[in-house]
């Protein structure tokens, strides 16, 4: 059997949180986390975002599926969005083993998030 590559859909939306603040999301994103740099009082410190995401992302693909992270932009100039994306046909799966594993790990992820 040939060894056909993953594609991937990194189309993104815009999530509001009110009238003129929101951040991208890809359209195909399972979670997310927030990045605020590493300032002393950063909010959402840029290492554990990216700890918190490769955990997630290290789980999925050893159930055999292929993700690649990505960056996005938030209204907030300070802040931005670290995604989780699977291939597209990898979605569904991906999405229900993300929900469950967030689910189960809720105490011990600080930033880490289900995608809308």
């Amino acid at each position: 059997m040939p060894n056909i590559p993953k594609k991937f859909s990194l189309a993104k939306k815009w999530v509001r949180t009110d009238a003129w603040r929101g951040y991208e999301q890809p359209k195909l994103a399972v979670a997310g986390a927030s990045d605020t740099g590493m300032a002393s009082d950063s909010p959402c410190p840029s290492d554990v975002s990216k700890e918190e995401v490769a955990k997630l992302a290290a789980y999925l693909k050893s159930k055999g599926i292929a993700t690649k992270v990505i960056g996005a932009s938030s209204s907030n100039v300070f802040m931005g969005k670290r995604w989780i994306v699977p291939a597209i046909t990898d979605y569904p799966k991906a999405k229900k083993l993300a929900d469950a594993w967030l689910k189960e790990h809720e105490s011990d992820t600080q930033l880490l998030h289900g995608a809308d």
